[in-house]
């Protein structure tokens, strides 16, 4: 299906489905695209899921500050046929000329409205998440209900692999590698407001991990990584930033190891190019991954980057030569190049 000579001619109306509360990689690249495309050729709905008490979202509020046109869709439950109703009154009252979908449940629902209203319905395949029998089964249902849809946008080419093993018509597959708006990320070193924040002394090297913390971030591993590197080198802070299922075992594990005096939950934060701007060292220690944002604002804030190779990282970072590869779950590898990065700083620096 392809959108016709006369909707061409006319701005075209995009619903934007994405399942997800957070303005995480994947929810800034959206925003991003939307609010760069928005003008006289394209018009963007922005939709967002919202269920129970929940009234509002840390997406949704991002929608609206840069000004998109936001759709909350109401629900009470997992799978909702009221959703349906929703996304299909939106259709019809925005005149909706593609609908573009960017996780399994999105894309569920947006496959069958779209499907229903005959009009094109595009999917952004920003990677999945399969840490117990649900995720895995949840990934498997994805990749068939893909085959369905009339294009199909993967973030990076060995996503894409992965699509394409899935028998997912190449024809209909393109490879779109996420991107920041660089002026966005101008690293500024004399900004130090987060190293005061922890009332770190400036011989401190600060570690980050950022990301959801949940089990295919790799946080544990992380963590224990760092607990055998501050046994050699007492002279470094571990920074977890983010949110997720996983931050009460990551802090069961600190209290456990008396890890305590440096190790810093920092939460949920706005103010990442502050933090980019003190920290030393960015560990991205995933499973799996799509394309990583965080690889990508890192190197833009000229910040050194230890990163497993999964998902297209090796895509935006050479090894050796921007940055440091390890394999994922190499416990003495990552130990290794975080005891390098602390005993010759400089070299992963010039990195960056």
């Amino acid at each position: 299906m392809t959108v016709n000579m006369q909707q061409t001619q006319k701005r075209l109306n995009i619903l934007d489905l994405r399942d997800s509360p957070w303005v995480d990689g994947p929810g800034r690249t959206i925003l991003d695209c939307a609010q760069s495309l928005e003008g006289e050729r394209f018009h963007f709905i922005i939709g967002s899921f919202s269920g129970g008490a929940q009234k509002t979202s840390e997406y949704a509020e991002e929608a609206k500050r840069r000004q998109l046109e936001l759709a909350v869709i109401k629900e009470t439950k997992a799978f909702d046929m009221n959703v349906v109703r929703q996304i299909n009154d939106l259709i019809d009252q925005h005149d909706i000329d593609v609908v573009h979908t960017h996780d399994f449940r999105s894309n569920l629902y947006g496959l069958y409205c779209a499907r229903k209203k005959s009009i094109p319905v595009i999917s952004t395949v920003h990677g999945w998440i399969a840490n117990d029998l649900k995720g895995k089964l949840y990934r498997l249902i994805d990749k068939i209900q893909l085959r369905f849809f009339d294009h199909i946008v993967s973030v990076s080419a060995r996503t894409a692999g992965l699509l394409k093993k899935a028998w997912i018509n190449n024809k209909k597959l393109t490879i779109i590698s996420n991107a920041l708006k660089t002026e966005q990320y101008l690293p500024d070193k004399q900004n130090n407001a987060f190293r005061k924040e922890l009332d770190a002394s400036d011989n401190t090297l600060l570690i980050a991990n950022i990301g959801r913390l949940s089990p295919e971030k790799g946080q544990l591993a992380f963590l224990q990584a760092g607990l055998a590197v501050y046994q050699q080198n007492p002279n470094i802070k571990l920074i977890l930033i983010g949110i997720g299922p996983d931050e009460t075992i990551l802090q069961d594990f600190v209290q456990q190891n008396n890890m305590q005096d440096y190790v810093v939950f920092a939460g949920f934060r706005k103010d990442m190019i502050d933090i980019y701007n003190s920290i030393d060292l960015v560990v991205q220690s995933s499973y799996t991954e799509g394309m990583p944002n965080v690889v990508l604002e890192a190197l833009l804030m000229e910040v050194p980057v230890i990163a497993t190779d999964v998902g297209g990282t090796a895509e935006v970072l050479q090894d050796q030569k921007t940055g440091l590869l390890i394999q994922a779950g190499d416990h003495d590898e990552l130990v290794k190049q975080i005891q390098l990065f602390v005993s010759q700083p400089d070299k992963l620096r010039g990195m960056a």
